[in-house]
């Protein structure tokens, strides 16, 4: 005999449905955003009150929409119909407001000075901030007044691309863009960052290139003639295997004459760690006639480096009536071409040359990428005859006969 199914009343209160589901127990059942909603409660005033407070919710929602104009209304369905469910309408409003900041939004310039700041309080090297400066210089001279929530990732690549620039350098601007709009997201500026999506090139490995012999011996002469100042500075690169931050700004007191020692202090290596670089006898040779008891050796900025290599007038002064041949920069004086970290990279490869050990080359430089590298990069790079050339470069006779001996005074 088949059991009879209890009968389920139905009390609509408010407009919205409850449900005895058992004795004492009741259901309110509703449709809400395409969406199916129940609760339950143990008596039916309880289930009452809350399909009124349902139901004045409703009624609230309901008119604030009643507020929109029609074009309002058809404008937020034509949106909502191409969102298509993938996200909600309040969704794409917060991507566009990301997207097209208001004008009380920090502008690119205004990132790169705040970040530069940043650099500096961080205690940076200077040749690393004028390498940025220059950079965001650029960058703001492109988009400086721009919202940088509104700056995406194609923007940065196409302009990184418009510079013209390859290889390396292309990817050295990458990455200070990228490191500009970390800092961005860092401080909260940003939710993400634009420029973390490009992607570095894949380069070949590229094989440093040595200044030749000659080519030293003639830029060291020219130095010794017309620019004195900046032989030292020259000298600890060339011989002594130094960066150029490091050599300008090197001390007299941190060079050993008695022991053969130069001292390169945290504050002045690149990587922030000291290390002992052991003199050769060129190089002591080269110092000797400049040395000092205190002082810079020689030049202290990158501006003067550029200033004695690429622009001063070298040569001797036009006489009267005489037009002026003088060259400018001692590199186009001693007819070279420059290459980029050229001393270090000559004196890597004339010590590798000479000694075949990359460990103690890499405790000359002050390597970190490891020694691995030295060998892959130096092995091979110059002959053994070159290298004993090398090592006989010394100063001219008539230099060392004026400067022997100027310990209290500056040299240029």
């Amino acid at each position: 005999m088949k059991s009879k199914r209890r009968k389920i009343y139905t009390i609509e209160h408010a407009g919205l449905n409850i449900r005895e589901i058992r004795p004492g127990y009741f259901m309110v059942d509703s449709m809400r955003d395409g969406k199916r909603y129940r609760q339950c409660f143990r008596d039916l005033a309880a289930a009452k009150n809350h399909c009124a407070e349902q139901a004045l919710k409703i009624s609230h929602e309901g008119s604030s929409v009643l507020g929109f104009s029609s074009a309002q209304r058809e404008d937020a369905r034509r949106a909502l119909a191409e969102l298509d469910g993938k996200a909600s309408l309040l969704t794409a409003v917060k991507f566009w407001k990301l997207h097209n900041a208001t004008e009380d939004g920090v502008t690119v310039r205004e990132l790169g000075r705040r970040w530069l700041a940043n650099l500096k309080a961080q205690g940076c090297r200077e040749t690393t901030i004028r390498e940025r400066e220059y950079k965001v210089e650029s960058i703001a001279a492109a988009m400086g007044d721009r919202q940088v929530a509104s700056v995406t990732r194609d923007d940065l690549a196409a302009w990184i691309t418009g510079k013209g620039v390859t290889g390396s350098t292309w990817d050295t601007y990458r990455r200070t863009v990228r490191a500009m709009f970390q800092f961005a997201t860092d401080e909260k500026i940003l939710e993400f960052n634009p420029a973390a999506a490009i992607k570095p090139v894949r380069l070949d490995e590229r094989l440093p290139t040595p200044l030749s012999v000659e080519a030293v011996t003639a830029i060291m002469r020219t130095a010794e003639k017309y620019a004195p100042l900046m032989v030292p500075t020259l000298a600890v690169q060339f011989f002594g295997g130094m960066r150029p931050g490091e050599a300008m700004g090197l001390d007299w007191t941190a060079i050993d004459f008695k022991q053969k020692l130069i001292r390169v202090s945290p504050e002045v290596s690149k990587v922030r760690r000291s290390r002992i670089v052991e003199m050769n006898q060129t190089l002591i040779d080269w110092l000797t006639p400049y040395r000092k008891m205190a002082g810079k050796i020689g030049i202290e900025t990158k501006s003067q480096f550029s200033f004695y290599m690429l622009r001063k007038p070298i040569g001797p002064k036009p006489e009267d009536g005489h037009p002026d041949r003088r060259k400018d920069g001692i590199v186009k004086a001693a007819g070279v071409k420059w290459i980029q970290d050229g001393p270090r990279k000559t004196f890597a490869s004339m010590h590798y040359a000479t000694h075949d050990n990359a460990a103690k080359l890499a405790s000359i430089l002050g390597h970190t990428g490891g020694q691995d590298v030295l060998f892959r990069h130096y092995r091979g790079l110059v002959t053994k005859a070159d290298a004993r050339k090398y090592w006989k470069i010394r100063p001219s006779a008539a230099a060392g006969k004026v400067l022997i001996g100027n310990f209290e005074k500056a040299v240029g």
